[in-house]
């Protein structure tokens, strides 16, 4: 064989063997074990409770290794996996460390492998503080201070808000909630996960209150009916509640109030209501309502606009007495009684408001007059004569009074004290009896020392026998005592 044939063959096989070799290394380092990733990763902030894992390429081959954090070795706390290492995370303190990561492999490269990377830990969970509240708003609003880059969270059962703090830490976020109190969560986490929870109730009212009053329709059978204000607000409201002018006491229901009231006029009544909510808005409500409770007109009631039935036409027949209303009794309290109320009022000195008040109606409900030429005493009630009675008056000598007078006392079973008069001069007191001068009844009247009684010298009825006062047969006295009043007017007519 030639040389030259031979170097050829030699050169062949040697280039040969090193394009195997070649491959061969090339296969070796490709798949040597090395570190592909790792967890908290480079600069990551971790809370401390995750572990470390490794994940590696070929770490079957891996023969032996060691793991450090800032320089302590961790070894013999890691856990070997199916793609590497899993070391928990030692007590390290806030701030940043160092891991390292060294591997070894019996392959044909024979170099070690190292991976150091960094990581900082924080369990320290982010402050939260919350704004003051601001009580019952429009809109909600939560607004604090955490950790710069924390992200915010506020939930409230329906849904959720997140927003995530500025570089000051400050944060405000607007969840869309119904009106009324909500309870939310507000949770604050840093990058760490770490978290912080507190919790705020939010007050939302969004419109005016509504009024609906229920109680009485528009005429009532009560003068003393309790009415309810209903209200519709989602915050607290207070109250205040009018009748005829006047403030009425009020308590509150779950929803709204009652409305107490005392004894009302009978005719057209009128209720406001002012109603204001947490937010300082108001709403207001006037409704008009009729009382028509009686048909009795007795000097306690008060009449006004609007009341109908019998107790009008007894007021106007008591008005006509009065010479101040003419032609038939009114039914209705309308215009023309008022102005004839008026002008009763302005007649007797009363507050001229068109109002039949009890100080009307006592001056107006009866009336005694005593017609001395005809020995009668008629009484009239409401404007009608009730009953004539016979009677005795005053002698020439003590004559009865002409004029018009009023009920001042009344006495049943008096005792007789002798006036400071000429003609009782030595007599001395009488107590009640069948000898009484004066009977069992006494009804004084303005006229000074003259008052209408009974008495037992029933003879003397029918003549000039007294001193002044009025005589009454017992009987008579004592019927027409239960249906006078102090106040009423008494005249004494030749």
């Amino acid at each position: 064989m030639r040389t030259g044939t031979v170097i050829g063959l030699a050169v062949t096989v040697i280039v040969a063997l090193a394009a195997v070799v070649g491959i061969v290394a090339a296969r070796a380092y490709a798949t040597r074990p090395v570190v592909e990733s790792v967890s908290p990763g480079p600069d990551q902030v971790v809370n401390g409770a995750t572990p470390i894992r490794v994940v590696l390429r070929s770490p079957e081959k891996v023969s032996r290794y060691t793991i450090a954090i800032d320089g302590r070795d961790v070894t013999a706390t890691a856990t070997r996996t199916v793609n590497g290492f899993e070391v928990p995370v030692p007590d390290l303190p806030d701030g940043a460390h160092t891991a390292v990561i060294d591997l070894e492999a019996d392959d044909l490269i024979g170099e070690p492998s190292s991976y150091r990377w960094s990581f900082t830990t924080d369990v320290t969970a982010p402050p939260l503080q919350l704004a003051a509240s601001k009580g019952w708003s429009e809109e909600a609003e939560v607004a604090g201070v955490t950790e710069p880059g924390a992200s915010v969270l506020i939930d409230w059962g329906d849904g959720t808000a997140t927003t995530t703090a500025d570089q000051a830490g400050r944060f405000t976020l607007a969840p869309s909630l119904d009106e009324g109190e909500t309870q939310v969560r507000v949770f604050a986490a840093d990058a760490a996960g770490n978290e912080s929870a507190t919790r705020r109730t939010l007050r939302i009212d969004r419109e005016r209150p509504r009024i609906r009053v229920g109680g009485v329709e528009d005429w009532t059978d009560s003068d003393r009916p309790t009415i309810y204000a209903f209200v519709d607000d989602a915050s607290p409201t207070r109250i205040i509640a009018r009748v005829n002018g006047q403030e009425a006491k009020t308590a509150p229901l779950s929803i709204g109030y009652t409305i107490e009231t005392s004894r009302l006029p009978q005719g057209t009544n009128v209720i406001s209501l002012e109603v204001t909510d947490a937010m300082g808005r108001t709403s207001t409500r006037t409704r008009e309502f009729g009382v028509d409770s009686t048909e009795k007109l007795t000097n306690d009631l008060t009449l006004g606009p609007g009341a109908r039935g019998d107790d009008v036409a007894r007021l106007t027949r008591r008005l006509k007495v009065e010479r101040i209303w003419k032609g038939k009794p009114s039914w209705t309290y309308d215009k023309r009684v008022e102005a004839a109320v008026r002008a009763y009022q302005r007649k007797a000195g009363l507050p001229e408001d068109g109002i039949a008040r009890p100080a009307l109606l006592s001056r107006t409900g009866g009336r005694i007059v005593v017609i001395k030429s005809k020995f009668v005493l008629n009484l009239w009630l409401d404007g009608k004569l009730a009953k004539q009675y016979p009677i005795a008056h005053g002698m020439p000598a003590y004559p009865t009074p002409t004029g018009s007078y009023v009920v001042t006392e009344m006495l049943e079973n008096p005792t007789w004290t002798p006036p400071n008069s000429p003609w009782a001069a030595g007599l001395e007191p009488v107590p009640p009896g069948g000898s009484n001068p004066l009977g069992t009844r006494w009804i004084g009247t303005s006229a000074p020392l003259i008052g209408i009684h009974g008495t037992p010298q029933s003879w003397s009825i029918g003549t000039q026998a007294s001193h002044g006062c009025v005589r009454m047969l017992i009987s008579d006295v004592e019927e027409l005592y239960e249906k006078v009043e102090v106040g009423m007017v008494v005249e004494f007519k030749d």
